[in-house]
Formats: structure tokens, C-alpha cells, sequence
């Protein structure tokens, strides 16, 4: 079974399936293998399956998982585009198999929706270009993909992150900053409402890949009641952390009893972050017509940088292919 599941995924309150490096049945007599001649695909494969309640579309979301380790110089516009293709093939018959949903436990009049995951591991930590720059040369547009089909990708720079914001979170509840139960935070937006009470919810998919991961938690015994942010910006302006500020006031979170702080998860964040945070919060409560209540607020936000924590993972120790 993947360690990837149980060193990084739990902390995002994820749910995996048991069953794992399983195939089902082509469904699609037109899916091909890029062998010469081209050959009808037989089955799709199939790595891990994650899933999770999705707050906003109020419907559970399956991630059929392909795990990917390579070394850092394998990692090509190439290959990727190979991967892309055959999970997008993958995810257009998983939609449409029974075999898929009975293999995985799905019932078919469950709300849900089946995508896809690419998840490229670099297992010799020795990658160092720019992730988005080689997704850039692959050219998605001209992949065959069936309307409706999503595919989303972490690769080894989102993976390193991750797994610090894992480590992390590890270490507060050791020290008991964080209580045991923890939710991901989700607020009421103008276009869509929060399902459910909000409670033990998991971080989505686009939460992972976003700017930024809000926990929301009680009290624990070092701490008082309230949210921890994983920030993934640089923190280069002060423009960019009043509108950060302006979003948690929008949010509702700016309130005198909830402890607020902010974890900079960016690998290069600005050496003068915590001061231009500063300046950035002065700035905000004059916008505010410097209210005593809300500086008194925003003086209590505190913020750091995370601490990078290196992972040893290695493709045997994994299961995963190159």
C-alpha cells in the first residue's frame, strides 16, 4: 500500500480505498496504446483511490490515482503527456464502469463524481525547475479529454509542501497547539453555500493547490480555540497580505476569540516577510479608520515561516512506477 496515503494524505483527512493497483475493463473501443501499431486498450490501471465529501458541490469525490516516481532528469514534457493521456482515458471509462463502482464501492445513486490524479513524486529530491514550466510544454489543449472529465496534478515541488504542512500538523497536536479534530475551514461564498455542519471536513484537492489552507480548531491544551493558515505566497508587498487580511474579515474569522496563525509554506518567501507583514497590518487598520477593537485584532495574527521537512520516500518502498 502507498506510504504516500498515510505519511501526507490523513492529515488532510482524506479516505482511501483498500483495494489498490487494481485494473477494470476498457470501456472505449476507440482508447489505444501508444504502442506501433497502435492496440486496443484491454483495462485501464488503476494505483490508489482517494475520496472525500466536497463542501460546496455537496457530493463525494473519488481521485483515481496515478502515482508517478522518477528521477529528476526523467522528468520530460514527454513522459508527463504519456501519463496525462492514459489517466484521461482511465477517468472517461471510470465514469461509465460498473466494474469501476463495484471494485471501489461506489453506489451509482450516490452523489458523486470520479476525476482523476496525476501525482508526480521525484524520489532522488534532486528537481529543481520549475514544475509548471514542464506541465506548460505538454500542451493539455491538445489531449483528447470527454467533456466533464477533470484531471488535477501535484507534482514534487506541491508533494514537498504537503508533506511539511503534514509534518507539521504532526507536530502541533504532539505539542497539543492543535487539538486531535481539526476541520478544513470553508466559508459561505456568493455563488455557492457550505453543505453539512462543517465539521471533520477535508481539504479539497483545489484547497491543496490553492494560496492558502485554513484549519479550524477548538481548543487544545497550549492553545486557545481558532484557525492555523498554511500560506503559499512569497509575501513580497503589503498589497498582497492586506488583501490576505481583507479575505479573513470577509471570511469571518477575524473575531476576539479565535487565535489566528499564519504559516508561510513558500520556498521563497521574502527574508523580510514578517516585517512587511507588519507594515501590512498598520496599513489595514488605518483603512479600518484605525479602530482599537479591530487593530487590537489584527495585532494578535500571528505569523512564521514552516519548517521544510525533506521526505525519504523511494519508489520500492512505495509501489510506484516509473
Amino acid at each position: 500500500m502507498p506510504k504516500i496515503s498515510k505519511e501526507i494524505f490523513k492529515h488532510f483527512l482524506w479516505e482511501k480505498n483498500q483495494r489498490h493497483d487494481d485494473n477494470f475493463k476498457c470501456l472505449n473501443s476507440s482508447h489505444k496504446s501508444d504502442g506501433k501499431p497502435p492496440k486496443p486498450k484491454i483495462t485501464h490501471p488503476g494505483d490508489v483511490v482517494f475520496y472525500y465529501d466536497d463542501p460546496y458541490l455537496g457530493k463525494t469525490i473519488y481521485l483515481h490515482t496515478d502515482l508517478k516516481s522518477y528521477a529528476k532528469d526523467t522528468i520530460s514534457s514527454n513522459r508527463l503527456r504519456a501519463a496525462f493521456k492514459s489517466l484521461s482515458m482511465t477517468i472517461e471509462c471510470a465514469k461509465e464502469s460498473a466494474e469501476w463502482r463495484e471494485k471501489y464501492s461506489v453506489l451509482e445513486s450516490e452523489a458523486h463524481e470520479v476525476r482523476g490524479l496525476l501525482f508526480v513524486h521525484n524520489h532522488d529530491n534532486g528537481y529543481d525547475q520549475p514544475f509548471y514550466d514542464t506541465i506548460k510544454k505538454v500542451d493539455l489543449k491538445s489531449l483528447s479529454v470527454s467533456p466533464g472529465t477533470y484531471i488535477h496534478f501535484l507534482g514534487p515541488h506541491d508533494i514537498q509542501r504537503l508533506y511539511s504542512i503534514g509534518n507539521d500538523i504532526m507536530r502541533l497536536k504532539s505539542d497539543s497547539e492543535l487539538p486531535k479534530e481539526y476541520t478544513f475551514y470553508y466559508p459561505d461564498l456568493v455563488m455557492y453555500r457550505r453543505h453539512g455542519d462543517g465539521s471533520s471536513q477535508a481539504a479539497t484537492i483545489e484547497t491543496l493547490t490553492g494560496p492558502y489552507i485554513i484549519i479550524k480548531h477548538g481548543s487544545a491544551d497550549n492553545c486557545a480555540p481558532g484557525f492555523v493558515i498554511y500560506y503559499n505566497r512569497d509575501g513580497d508587498t503589503t498589497e498582497e497580505f492586506e488583501y490576505f487580511l481583507d479575505s479573513l474579515s470577509r471570511y469571518q474569522m477575524l473575531e476576539a476569540d479565535q487565535k489566528i496563525r499564519i504559516k508561510v509554506t513558500h520556498d521563497n518567501s521574502n527574508h523580510d516577510m514578517k516585517g512587511i507583514f507588519e507594515k501590512a497590518k498598520k496599513k489595514y487598520a488605518k483603512a479600518w479608520g484605525f479602530d482599537p477593537a479591530r487593530e487590537a485584532l489584527l495585532n494578535k495574527i500571528e505569523i512564521d515561516r514552516i519548517t521544510s521537512v525533506t521526505n525519504t520516500y523511494n519508489p520500492g518502498d512505495m509501489g510506484w512506477r516509473e
